[in-house]
């Protein structure tokens, strides 16, 4: 008898250890099967990506950037003199080209004082990317075919917002001009 439970015991333990032993094989086909279609994947979004890039025109960002104060989409005295500067770099240098206007803010929620007038970060860059768009146009009669502005928010900061002096650096505007593009004859 107790040689009949010995052996049946060893059957059953086999028998255990062979169903594991045939999970553990069904799960590693598995993990080998999303690997190498993670693997295809990622060479599909890399072929995307770089034919994306290859599509969009090159661009060139304009330096300095004009800064805002916290919560505000107004231009400073400072703010001006920077677009004054920018706007003769445009005229001289980029007179027939596009260009964009990229507004961002720090990571600091809107408060609840200004959310009536900035109802996020969001919409606040985009104020600030409109509210230079009408400087250059109104001052410097700077337009273009195509003028863009484009909000981020808090997307793309240059600085760390841990700091007040990062979170300055991140409340910005840029302007990005675009290379001429090759002429594609007759």
């Amino acid at each position: 008898m107790r040689t009949c439970l010995i052996l049946l015991s060893s059957f059953l333990l086999f028998a255990g250890c062979d169903t594991n032993q045939g999970q553990v094989a069904a799960l590693q086909a598995q993990v080998d099967s999303l690997t190498a279609a993670n693997q295809r994947l990622q060479s599909e979004l890399d072929a995307a990506e770089s034919k994306l890039a290859e599509a969009a025109p090159p661009q060139r960002t304009l330096s300095p950037a004009v800064y805002f104060p916290s919560g505000s989409a107004w231009l400073t005295a400072r703010g001006k003199r920077t677009l004054d500067s920018l706007a003769t770099v445009i005229q001289q240098q980029y007179p027939d080209r596009d260009f964009r206007i990229r507004g961002y803010t720090d990571n600091v929620p809107i408060g609840e004082w200004l959310s009536e007038i900035y109802p996020s970060n969001w919409y606040l860059s985009a104020q600030r990317a409109a509210a230079v768009a009408h400087y250059l146009d109104a001052e410097h009669q700077i337009r273009t075919r195509t003028l863009e502005i484009g909000a981020y928010g808090p997307q793309n900061p240059v600085a760390p917002n841990e700091t007040a002096q990062g979170r300055q650096q991140n409340r910005r505007v840029v302007l990005v001009v675009d290379d001429p593009q090759p002429d594609p004859g007759p």
